[in-house]
């Protein structure tokens, strides 16, 4: 696994300059390869940097209202509870970290810090120690790459930064990415070509371009599968685990977002949808919401919550039927009891017959009132 670089080193021609203009210097392609397990690491590294910013220009007491959120953020889910846990401890214990902020003008660009900041305007706060740092090129590119290899991003903020990143690199409107993708990876699979795509994460850019070109894609399908491959991103795993976030119901983007539920549960209670239940949407949200509750409170399982959506199918679909050869031939057989036969047999097996008869119409009256 490859080890994750110094942070710091991202912004050596910084922290070595009296020029706080001097771009930050491009990041090193290891980051890219980052595991979610590193993500401690990855943030005593983001400690490293915030000293060493701090020698270089120490810190300073910045308004809060000077400074705004970086639009290029790639965690968009922020819930209001760890909003509060932050300010209950900046409120008891004061503020123990200084911010990260990139001066633009006379006002400042948040790098780190994001609830810091929030909790301070909760508390009324008029200023917060921050260091400065220079801003860097591919802002967004740079912020993406520190956070999507976290754990505690969620797939739906995940999947919506790696599709803007995306449409920034190859000039293709977001929302024909998933469709793109999708198809490509469909055409490779049936080919028996995707495993040789799979290979190529963790190949060199040169490589990567090679392998790509020997599939015989179109032009915007390469820059695509190039583009998620620079981000040390398999296209298979970010079509089946991510852009089905893409795609979810409000309700259940609402529940990720701001209720914490994870995305491999939302991914099974939108199976909920009017389609599937043969009801109104009103109803088919109305039963989703109510299941995303009490996934989130009773914390279930994926398997749990699979089982919940199956008990749910079940009260508005009818098992299927279908023409079973064994009634139809019954039927014929009936129909052939012409009076003439009937006339020419024995009063013990029609008695039986009729017996027989009446059972079954029997049968067939509960299940038709049904």
């Amino acid at each position: 696994m490859a080890k994750l670089p110094k942070i710091s080193e991202r912004f050596t021609g910084a922290i070595q300059a009296t020029d706080q203009a001097q771009r930050i210097a491009e990041l090193q392609a290891e980051v890219e390869r980052l595991r979610a397990t590193q993500s401690e690491e990855l943030e005593q590294q983001i400690e490293v940097l915030r000293n060493q910013l701090k020698v270089q220009s120490g810190e300073l007491e910045v308004a809060v209202d000077l400074i705004d959120p970086n639009d290029y953020q790639p965690r968009q889910t922020i819930t209001t509870e760890s909003i509060l846990a932050i300010a209950r401890s900046m409120e008891k214990d004061g503020q123990i970290t200084p911010l990260i902020i990139i001066p633009i003008g006379d006002r400042y660009l948040l790098w780190d810090g994001q609830r810091r900041w929030e909790a301070a305007k909760i508390l009324g706060w008029k200023t917060l120690r921050a260091v400065t740092a220079p801003m860097p090129q591919d802002l967004h590119r740079k912020a993406l790459l520190t956070f999507i290899h976290h754990e505690d991003l969620n797939p739906l903020d995940k999947a919506e930064a790696i599709v803007k990143e995306i449409a920034i690199a190859t000039n293709i409107n977001d929302e024909e990415i998933p469709t793109v993708l999708s198809t490509v990876l469909r055409r490779l699979e049936r080919s028996s070509q995707a495993v040789q795509l799979t290979a190529l994460v963790t190949a060199t850019s040169e490589e990567q371009l090679q392998g790509v070109q020997r599939l015989g894609v179109s032009e915007i399908e390469e820059k695509l599968l190039l583009a998620l491959l620079d981000l040390a991103l398999n296209p298979a795993s970010v079509k089946a685990n991510l852009m089905p976030m893409l795609s979810l119901p409000k309700d259940l983007k609402t529940a990720i977002r701001e209720r914490g539920l994870k995305g491999a549960h939302a991914l099974a209670l939108t199976v909920l949808s009017a389609k599937t239940l043969k009801t109104s949407e009103r109803v088919a949200t109305k039963e989703r919401i109510e299941a995303t509750g009490k996934v989130i409170e009773e914390d279930l399982t994926v398997a749990k919550t699979r089982e919940l959506v199956a008990q749910i199918k079940a009260r508005y679909l009818k098992p299927e039927t279908s023409e079973l050869k064994e009634v139809t031939a019954a039927v014929k057989g009936v129909e052939k009891l012409s009076k003439t036969v009937i006339a020419s047999t024995s009063p013990e097996q029609l008695a039986q017959l009729r017996q027989v008869l009446y059972q079954k119409l029997s049968e067939i009256d509960e299940v038709l009132n049904q």
